[in-house]
């Protein structure tokens, strides 16, 4: 018989970056949404890579804190809309930008400005759908391969307030992605051992997702 959580030790308090966000007191920790046990999941074998990091949404500044104590040999670079919330207590070894994530010349500067790319971006920003959305479309495609793209709070997809744009909410676009996944059917599964081509072409985003994961309120996008 499998134990319960038999996939994921990480769920234990003890991981480091676990302790590392529930001492510098962020939500996503044990306090609130938990999210670090599958940032430990997924984070804990390249945690000595030299990598750049994004942040969206960045606050004071303690959740950079947090992943530069974690990623020690690793750039971290956030996003802030309002530039008198941030604590230089907490960023004096990181790289902010100010300005909106819903802007694409914005982003465009902030590419531009960070040598060698992003490997990480974690969205933690408005969380309005819209910005979620299309900050997603045009990040994901400028980062490097392979790469890491993460949307934080997905629950607010079933709020109202937040459901803005074209595809009301996150959650909806992020199914749609699935079909990109699985290549929109392009291909065919023979016996379901192995996938025979079509002389199909695949879109920009069906040739560049590797994987979708969901849990609870977080989704992390895998870039080839």
């Amino acid at each position: 018989m499998l134990k319960n959580n038999f996939m994921f030790d990480n769920d234990k308090k003890n991981n480091l970056l676990t302790r590392i966000i529930d001492e510098i007191g962020i939500d996503k920790g044990t306090s609130q949404h938990n999210y670090s046990r599958w940032y430990n999941y997924y984070f804990e074998k390249i945690k000595e890579e030299n990598l750049n990091i994004l942040e969206i949404g960045v606050s004071t500044g303690k959740s950079l804190y947090s992943w530069k104590k974690y990623f020690a040999n690793s750039s971290i670079y956030g996003i802030e809309k309002y530039k008198d919330v941030i604590d230089k207590n907490f960023t004096k070894d990181c790289n902010i930008f100010i300005g909106n994530q819903s802007s694409n010349s914005f982003l465009s500067k902030v590419c531009e400005s960070v040598s060698g790319g992003f490997d990480i971006i974690i969205d933690d920003g408005s969380h309005i759908t819209s910005d979620q959305v299309q900050t997603f479309l045009y990040l994901f495609k400028k980062m490097n391969s392979p790469g890491i793209y993460i949307i934080e709070d997905l629950q607010t997809s079933y709020n109202k307030k937040y459901r803005k744009g074209e595809y009301k909410s996150t959650i909806n676009f992020l199914k749609k992605m699935i079909d990109k996944v699985n290549h929109d059917g392009k291909f065919r599964c023979n016996n379901f051992d192995r996938i025979i081509k079509k002389s199909v072409k695949l879109n920009k985003y069906e040739k560049i997702i590797e994987s979708i994961h969901f849990y609870s309120g977080i989704c992390f996008i895998f870039k080839r």
